[in-house]
């Protein structure tokens, strides 16, 4: 057996410990980069947009185009739209909710091969926008920005 002072024993542990926290805190984060998953889009790649129904607009595909009832934005603006919602990434989910949020639009999503639509809203809470995924109860903090691309002034 290794024969040390008091004093020395107390370095050990210490040393021992501070190699413990780095190991737990740093090791998760090494293999959070190291696995290069793709972060989720809105839309899974898997799935087509069919529609998306806002409070008082319907967007809706009509064979290979696609149509606004009431017709208020252009055919550009209605592609922009469609790409922004088939290609945003979600940004990571929040672990804390968002304070008084105030609920400003929504938007029911129907998908091939889902029997039901999903659920989206749209909330301000102080000075960000947030998305909650109405179905799994999850708070997704939009980036500055990101809330007028999918869901555009005209459609609120």
């Amino acid at each position: 057996m290794i024969r040390l002072s008091q004093k020395g024993w107390n370095n050990v542990m210490i040393y021992t410990v501070v190699i413990l926290v780095a190991l737990f805190i740093g090791l998760p984060e090494y293999l959070k980069q190291g696995r290069n998953e793709p972060q989720p889009q809105l839309i899974s790649v898997n799935q087509t947009l069919l529609a998306l129904h806002f409070p008082q607009h319907q967007i809706e595909r009509a064979g290979p185009n696609w149509r606004s009832q009431p017709a208020v934005l252009t055919e550009e603006q209605l592609t922009m739209l469609l790409q922004h919602w088939q290609q945003t990434t979600l940004p990571e989910q929040s672990p804390l909710n968002p304070i008084n949020p105030v609920l400003v639009t929504e938007v029911f999503v129907w998908l091939t091969g889902k029997p039901a639509q999903q659920q989206w809203q749209l909330y301000q809470a102080g000075e960000y926008d947030w998305l909650k995924a109405v179905d799994a109860d999850l708070w997704y903090r939009l980036p500055q920005g990101q809330a007028d691309l999918l869901f555009p002034a005209v459609l609120r």
